[in-house]
C-alpha cells in the first residue's frame, strides 16, 4: 500500500501521564507494523509531556507553546472563539468577564499555533484525547476550516473496561449512538465485566501537575486548561445530618427513584446537557415529577466527589419530605431502584445491565440503546416516570435482554481493554492495526 512507500506521521493530544503511557504503547504497536512511522506528542499537563520525555519520545508542552509568537495570523470569528472556549467558561464562570475576554484571546492563540504546527508538521493522522476542551475544540476547528485531509481519531475510556477509538468524536458525539437504536443483541454472549490488574502509577508526575498548578495560581498566571471548577466541601457534620434526616425521614417504601448525579465539571455535564440542569434543578425536577407515585427520590453522588455538590443541594436535602441522600455502595442504591433518572451518568448503563428502567435528560453514547428512555421536554418527565414506574423495563424491552444488547455494542464499538491496565498490548495492538489499516472501527476479527 501507499503507507509502506510514505513516512506516516501521526499528531497526538494527550493530557496526564496515564495517558502519555497509552499513547507511548500505541506508538510502539503502530511501529512494528510501520517502522517509518513518525509521532508528535502534544500534552495539555506537564505530567503527560514529562512521561513522554523521560521515555524518548517527541513531546511539546502546549501550554509553554502557545506563549511563543506565532508566525501564522489567522481570524476566527467571536462566535467560534466562544465554541471553542465553551468548557472553560463555563469552569472558570466564577472570574467573570474579563476572563471570559481573555479565553476568547487563548482560543485565538491556539489556532494560530495549531496553523503553525499543521501546515509545518502535516500529519496523517490526528489522534485525540476526547473531544471537547481548548486545545482539541481550536485543533479540530482548523482542520475542519482549512479541510485538512489527516485523519482524525478520538480516544475516550469505555465503560467496563473498554477503550472508546472513535472517527466523530466521545460520549454523545460518537459515530455509533444513532445506530445502537436497532442492537438486538441477539446470538450476543454477556460477557462479565472483566477486572483487569490496574498499572501501579508513578505519583511524581501528577505531583508535579498539582505543585506547578498552585504555584501558578498563587502567580494570578494559571493556564484556564489546567483549572478546574472550585468545588467547596460541605462540612462533614452538617453532611452527616443530611444523611440522617433522609435514614429518619425515609419511609422504607420497598422501591425508590434514583437520580445519579454527575461529576460536576465533567464535559458530559457541561456540553451534552441541553436542559442546563444543575444538582438541585436536576433533584427538584424529579422530585415534583415524580409526587404522585408516593416513592422516595433517593440522590446519589459521584463516588469521587461526596460532599463537593452545591450548598443547596444539601440545604434542600436536609429538609425534603421525599428526597434523600445516599450513602449506599452502587449495588444497594440499584437494589430499590424502580427507575433512574440522570442526564448522562454511567450509572444509567449500570441500570440497564440490571434491567432497570432508565430516563436520560441529557445526550450520551447509549441513550439511544433499545429500553432507555430519553426525555427532551421537562413537561412529560412527570408521566414518563408514571409510566415506566408501572410498567417496569420489559414495557421498553420486550424480551431483549440489555446485557446481550452491551455485549453486542462491545462487540461492534469498542475495543477490549483500559488505558489503565497494566497490560495495555491488547487495545494497543488494535488501535495500531486501525490506524494503519485506516479502519473505521474494528479490525476484522479473526
Amino acid at each position: 500500500s501507499s503507507s509502506n512507500r510514505r513516512k506516516m506521521k501521526y499528531l497526538t493530544l494527550i493530557y496526564y501521564d496515564t495517558f502519555a503511557r497509552f499513547f507511548s504503547e500505541i506508538e510502539d504497536a503502530v511501529k512494528q507494523l510501520e517502522p517509518s512511522a513518525d509521532f508528535q506528542h502534544m500534552a495539555i499537563f506537564p505530567s503527560g509531556h514529562l512521561y513522554m520525555l523521560s521515555h524518548g519520545r517527541k513531546s511539546k508542552l502546549l501550554a509553554c507553546e502557545i506563549k511563543k509568537p506565532s508566525i501564522s495570523k489567522t481570524v476566527t470569528s467571536e462566535a467560534d472563539l466562544e465554541k471553542i472556549a465553551k468548557y472553560h467558561a463555563t469552569v472558570g464562570a466564577r472570574y467573570g468577564d474579563t476572563y471570559l475576554a481573555a479565553l476568547r484571546d487563548r482560543a485565538q492563540n491556539y489556532v494560530n499555533y495549531w496553523k503553525d504546527v499543521i501546515d509545518s508538521y502535516d500529519p496523517d493522522v490526528v489522534i485525540f484525547s476526547g473531544d471537547t476542551r481548548i486545545a482539541a475544540e481550536s485543533l479540530q476547528y482548523y482542520l475542519s476550516a482549512t479541510t485538512h485531509r489527516a485523519k482524525r481519531y478520538f480516544f475516550e475510556q469505555g465503560p467496563n473496561g473498554t477503550t472508546i477509538f472513535d472517527t466523530k468524536g466521545v460520549n454523545a458525539n460518537c459515530s455509533f449512538r444513532k445506530q445502537a437504536s436497532s442492537l438486538t443483541g441477539i446470538g450476543y454472549t454477556p460477557e462479565p465485566a472483566i477486572k483487569s490488574e490496574k498499572f501501579k502509577r508513578n505519583p511524581v508526575y501528577r505531583g508535579i501537575d498539582y505543585a506547578l498548578t498552585a504555584a501558578l495560581r498563587a502567580l494570578g498566571k494559571l493556564p484556564p486548561e489546567w483549572d478546574s471548577m472550585s468545588l467547596g466541601s460541605y462540612p462533614k457534620s452538617k453532611y452527616s445530618a443530611c444523611v440522617q434526616h433522609g435514614r429518619d425521614n425515609n419511609p422504607k417504601s420497598a422501591q425508590e427513584i434514583l437520580v445519579a448525579l454527575q461529576v460536576p465539571d465533567d464535559a458530559n455535564n457541561i456540553h451534552h446537557n441541553p436542559l442546563n440542569l444543575g444538582d438541585l434543578d436536576l433533584v427538584t425536577l424529579v422530585t415534583k415529577a415524580s409526587e404522585d407515585t408516593g416513592l422516595t427520590v433517593r440522590v446519589r453522588e459521584h463516588p469521587l466527589y461526596r460532599r463537593r455538590y452545591t450548598t443547596g443541594l444539601y440545604e434542600n436535602l436536609s429538609v425534603s419530605k421525599q428526597a434523600l441522600l445516599s450513602d449506599s455502595s452502587l449495588d444497594n442504591d440499584l437494589k430499590n431502584a424502580a427507575l433512574v433518572v440522570t442526564v448522562n451518568s454511567m450509572t444509567g448503563l449500570d441500570a440497564y445491565f440490571r434491567k432497570i428502567p432508565v430516563i436520560t435528560l441529557g445526550n450520551s453514547f447509549y441513550d439511544h440503546l433499545p429500553g432507555i428512555v430519553r426525555v427532551n421536554d421537562p413537561e412529560d418527565l412527570s408521566d414518563t416516570i408514571k409510566t415506566l414506574v408501572q410498567a417496569g423495563l420489559s414495557k421498553c424491552l420486550g424480551n431483549i435482554n440489555p446485557a446481550s444488547v452491551f455485549a453486542e455494542m462491545r462487540e461492534n464499538h469498542f475495543l477490549s481493554g483500559h488505558y489503565l491496565d497494566k497490560d495495555l498490548s491488547a487495545a494497543a495492538s488494535a488501535i495500531a492495526s486501525i490506524l494503519t489499516k485506516g479502519e473505521t472501527c474494528h479490525p476484522e476479527k479473526v
